[in-house]
């Protein structure tokens, strides 16, 4: 599957994330929101609803920890090169293994926003991330940091937009001409 996007548009969308990680004085930040994901590398995923993290540091690093299903997806459908599996199973804590990758790049100690509004991110893998990284890093919630860069598009972006918006148009002119009484909705939304 192509990426929707070019590589050039991530990685732009990636460097204006770390501005944003260098501005707020953060050292990295954990991403656990799928449309975060996506905007920031092309990851479209259903897994959502299991613990994904996509990290990206205030030096540029990235990476991806997801469960073994959804390594094939992350490889065609993202730009990530830095893809980890955690291994699911009943003693399974990948909040744990996130904390010992970032261990690993030395930063104990620093400052990482988080992405706590997520609804990927369950209520008790919060609690493991929280548990984890207590006595590792300092987590600060900046769950707007990713949705408030989206709100400014892009020329790529606006080109979707336009197309999405006269697909819109097509679908309403279609209501239009097939609305009547007794019509049934259901033909109403298959020719929409």
């Amino acid at each position: 599957m192509p990426l929707h996007f070019t590589r050039d548009e991530f990685a732009a969308r990636r460097r204006q994330g770390i501005a944003s990680l260098v501005a707020r004085g953060l050292d990295g930040m954990l991403i656990f929101r799928q449309e975060s994901m996506y905007y920031l590398t092309g990851y479209d995923t259903f897994g959502y609803v299991f613990f994904q993290c996509l990290y990206l540091g205030a030096d540029g690093r990235l990476f991806l920890l997801t469960r073994a299903p959804d390594l094939r997806q992350a490889q065609l459908t993202s730009d990530i090169a830095d893809i980890r599996v955690w291994v699911d199973g009943p003693d399974a804590n990948p909040a744990a293994e996130l904390r010992d990758m970032l261990m690993s790049w030395g930063l104990s100690g620093k400052k990482l926003g988080i992405e706590w509004d997520a609804y990927g991110l369950t209520a008790r893998n919060g609690m493991r991330v929280q548990a984890a990284f207590d006595d590792f890093a300092t987590l600060v919630d900046a769950s707007d940091l990713v949705s408030r860069q989206r709100l400014v598009k892009s020329a790529s972006e606006l080109r979707y937009v336009e197309q999405a918006a006269h697909l819109a148009d097509l679908a309403l002119d279609e209501a239009h001409r097939l609305t009547a009484p007794g019509v049934s909705e259901a033909e109403i939304l298959a020719a929409m």
